[in-house]
């Protein structure tokens, strides 16, 4: 609603503009009226209206002067002058005051509702484009941001070299000049968790994972950086003060990434392992910080085979060659049978079917392809059945069939950045009411376009996926068992209990209540 003041002598006019003004009909509000220049000051410091109406001559300060002052002030509210006199010297003062209108005494009905309607369609304009201003620049920041962060990734990946040229990495720029470098990389641990996992739900994990470790660092250890690298791997780039010791740094660390891995266990049921780099003096050598700690993992082959595995089935994929693809999986396969020791085998077998399967459609990604199933094979989607070898090529190779290995229209870099800032919105506004009327309205794209895009990247419905967000998030408050279910589901975003309990029985399996008593 508008606020529109009243600056004049006479109490006549503040009377008569009281009742001429359809307030109503402007979406407008009375904010108060003034009988001077000196008291019209003090009102429109204090109620900060959109719009005053002030008359020109009045004892002590003048109309002018009272513009003047407020204009010096900041004040961005519009002016509308009504006087008795012509005078062009206060004109051109108008004028240079910005001022939006200027009326001669007496003032019709129909000329004080023409104005303010003019005037208030221009105020709507500039807040609009204010608005959009921001929204523009907010959606450029997050581009960057992703850019910068996905350079940093290949870079820890070895698919970017230190010296390329617009190399641009992430957070403050002189925390890459003047502080030590220190990389950590945390592995998601294959439990039966995460064993059988859709695409939907690897977004739900990395958004987990990333929002609680990026919590966690702001809290702990600001001085950093997170991005994803390939599969279950994922990096935290540590900034170390050149003046901290070995031994305070060790002693921060080891404390850090406690914390942090018995957060992702307590909150999220995730196994996350973390392994440490040396500690580099310069940004260019993270590469070499990274496989350290792949090597401390005791994993850095089996990370190595799968960065080539990617490579490897990308390629194939740009040249529809599903020999090839095949004979990059089967080698794959070889060598992590070779490199198995113990366990149940059963269990290795289902975790590297899903493995692969995730590792193709990280591949597909890569590529800027999508993976349409076809309808000649129905599509083995669970590994449930799993038990030998024999049924990891079974799964695989009905996945490879069912799927059109023809290149599809990419999604260009800004529609990937518009579903990236999707995807980052939900999880940090999932307790308020989302829609995609909002995010279309922040990202310029229309909304049926913008729902086909965010259902193209993560296989799933823009609604489906915010109720499923609501719905983790519910599901780990439970677990700490610090709330009762009305307070959870007031936390997640839903204000009828009855209809949260329905809906998580009917995601979760289970009612929250049964899950509370765990």
């Amino acid at each position: 609603m508008w606020k529109i003041a009243i600056v004049d002598d006479d109490f006549q006019v503040l009377r008569g503009l009281r009742h001429s003004i359809p307030w109503a009909e402007l979406d407008a509000e009375f904010a108060g009226d003034a009988i001077d220049g000196e008291s019209g000051l003090e009102l429109i410091r204090e109620v900060e209206p959109d719009i005053v109406i002030t008359d020109l001559y009045m004892p002590g300060i003048s109309g002018i002067e009272m513009i003047e002052k407020l204009r010096g002030e900041g004040f961005q509210g519009r002016f509308i002058i009504h006087s008795g006199y012509t005078d062009f010297e206060y004109a051109r003062q108008a004028i240079r005051l910005d001022v939006d209108d200027y009326l001669n005494k007496p003032i019709t009905i129909e000329q004080i509702r023409e104005v303010l309607f003019r005037t208030i369609g221009q105020l709507e304009d500039f807040y609009l484009e204010k608005m959009e201003k921001k929204r523009l620049v907010r959606f450029v920041q997050n581009y960057e941001k992703q850019m910068a962060d996905e350079q940093l990734a290949a870079l820890l990946n070895g698919t970017l070299q230190a010296n390329a040229a617009d190399m641009k990495l992430p957070s403050v720029e002189t925390y890459w000049t003047d502080y030590d470098q220190q990389v950590v990389v945390l592995e998601l641990v294959k439990t039966d968790r995460i064993s059988d996992i859709s695409v939907a739900d690897w977004h739900l994990f990395r958004f987990a994972m990333s929002n609680i470790t990026r919590e966690l660092t702001q809290q702990e250890w600001p001085e950093s950086a997170f991005v994803w690298l390939f599969g279950p791997y994922s990096a935290l780039v540590l900034h170390i003060p050149r003046s901290e010791s070995e031994e305070i740094a060790t002693a921060r660390t080891a404390d850090f990434l406690e914390t942090l891995t018995s957060s992702m266990l307590r909150y999220l049921g995730l196994t996350v392992k973390a392994a440490l780099g040396h500690r580099i003096t310069t940004w260019e050598d993270l590469k070499e910080s990274a496989d350290v700690a792949f090597e401390s993992l005791q994993a850095f082959e089996q990370g190595q085979g799968a960065l080539e595995l990617v490579r490897y089935l990308s390629q194939s994929l740009q040249e529809s060659s599903e020999e090839e693809l095949w004979s990059h999986i089967q080698r794959f396969i070889n060598r992590q049978e070779a490199s198995a020791q113990g366990g149940d085998r059963k269990l290795f077998y289902r975790v590297l079917a899903t493995e692969i399967w995730t590792l193709l459609q990280y591949a597909a990604q890569q590529a800027d392809m999508t993976i349409t199933p076809t309808d000649e094979n129905e599509l083995v989607t669970s590994t449930d059945t799993i038990i030998h070898r024999a049924d990891v090529e079974s799964f695989l190779q009905a996945k490879v069939k069912s799927i059109g290995l023809k290149r599809q229209p990419s999604i260009n870099q800004k529609h990937k950045a518009a579903v990236d800032f999707m995807l980052g919105y939900i999880h940090e506004h999932y307790a308020k009411d989302i829609t995609m009327d909002e995010l279309a309205g922040q990202l310029f794209i229309s909304k049926n376009y913008l729902n086909q895009l965010f259902k193209k990247v993560t296989g799933e419905t823009f609604m489906n996926y915010v109720i499923r967000v609501r719905l983790e998030k519910a599901k780990a408050l439970l677990l700490e068992g610090n709330l009762l279910i009305y307070e959870v589901s007031e936390q997640v975003g839903y204000q009828n209990v009855p209809y949260f309990s329905t809906l998580f029985k009917k995601y979760c399996g289970i009612n929250p209540s049964d899950l509370l008593r765990k």
